[in-house]
């Protein structure tokens, strides 16, 4: 069964000229899946399984709001969940778990700000 988790009003405060660096981490076994990032502005990004990507500077985050979109699947009948950590510099800003009884595909979408310190 497939399912969409929404998660909004998320931010991480970042100084303008600070790089941010998006974190994906799948944490249960035989998690798959693929993650796309789109920012204000053209330089939208994808993350294959668990990786890191530079999203940009803060004061290009800024005006608009980042959506982050992970489809993810576990097809190992031995676990029972999905989880996945987001970090922003390391940071955690949000951790996702479903039971596989609940889906075990899902849409992970979370609406995040970047305001200024």
């Amino acid at each position: 069964m497939h399912k969409i988790y929404r998660y909004r009003n998320l931010s991480f405060v970042v100084a303008d000229e600070t790089e941010v660096l998006l974190s994906v981490e799948f944490k249960s076994d035989g998690d798959k899946g693929h993650t796309a990032i789109n920012i204000p502005g053209s330089n939208d990004s994808e993350i294959e399984d668990s990786g890191t990507q530079n999203i940009g500077k803060g004061s290009n985050l800024r005006g608009d709001t980042t959506t982050v979109s992970t489809e993810v699947a576990n097809l190992i009948p031995e676990e029972d969940e999905i989880r996945i950590e987001y970090r922003f510099n390391g940071q955690l800003i949000k951790e996702h778990v479903n039971l596989k009884s609940e889906a075990d595909r899902a849409t992970i979408i979370l609406f995040i700000k970047f305001p200024a310190p």
